[in-house]
């Protein structure tokens, strides 16, 4: 056999249960970076109506809403949206969502957007067919580009274990996205911020790694993203 079998536990089986004040600290860290990064590919475009698709604790859609993208804002989520809420979540409409249909009509929103949770579907194609349907405008996508020359089965397996059962290069999600009839208006890489990097470590440390990365990515975001894990993010609409 080329490498030992995968450890395949059932999917997204770390999402299950309650969630440490850790963990509801992580989430909100990293949804200051997720919600930058959509405003920055929206450049100024404007949209009224918001759905995040996968919206989790809600606090990637309370970051958009803070960053003054939209005025309604609505998520679901395949888990209880009353487990894991956000408190600055709680204001927004937010549904029950059964993986296979949206619970809304054609063309309902301005912008949806669906933010580290392609990786975790098992129908990538059906879940952008529904994300398409629902869009009546634009649609923003980000995922975590984790196949690159540094890349081991080892790391593979680390990210299993959160539910990673998608991994991407930049050009691999390209290609998902647009064999999935939506046309891309703009694309990314973005890194992780200062604080991320720092996140239950030393500020230095953090601030190092930022340093390295982000010079990387300046230099060269093709190389950046042939050495490291960075997240590609694309704004398209249905084509």
């Amino acid at each position: 056999m080329y490498s030992p079998p995968f450890s395949v536990r059932p999917h997204n089986a770390h999402y299950e249960g309650e969630y440490t004040d850790r963990e509801l600290a992580w989430r909100r860290v990293c949804a200051i970076d997720k919600a930058r990064n959509l405003k920055t590919l929206l450049a100024g475009r404007a949209v009224e109506s918001v759905l995040e698709v996968g919206c989790g604790t809600g606090a990637v859609l309370a970051a958009v809403a803070r960053a003054g993208v939209g005025m309604l804002h609505m998520g679901v989520d395949m888990a209880d949206p009353s487990v894991h809420l956000d408190d600055d979540a709680r204001a927004f409409d937010i549904q029950a969502y059964d993986g296979a249909h949206l619970p809304y009509g054609d063309a309902s929103f301005d912008l949806v957007y669906c933010s580290h949770v392609i990786e975790h579907v098992p129908d990538p194609r059906g879940l952008l067919a529904e994300i398409r349907r629902v869009a009546r405008g634009l649609i923003y996508l980000e995922v975590p580009c984790e196949l690159h020359m540094r890349t081991t089965r080892d790391a593979l397996q680390r990210t299993l274990d959160i539910g990673h059962i998608n991994a991407y290069t930049p050009e691999s999600f390209s290609l998902l996205v647009q064999t999935a009839d939506l046309a891309p208006l703009d694309s990314r890489l973005f890194d992780h911020s200062p604080a991320v990097h720092a996140f239950g470590g030393s500020r230095l440390k953090g601030s190092l790694k930022s340093a390295i990365r982000g010079a990387l990515l300046a230099a060269s975001p093709r190389w950046a993203g042939r050495t490291f894990t960075y997240h590609f993010g694309v704004l398209c609409r249905p084509a």
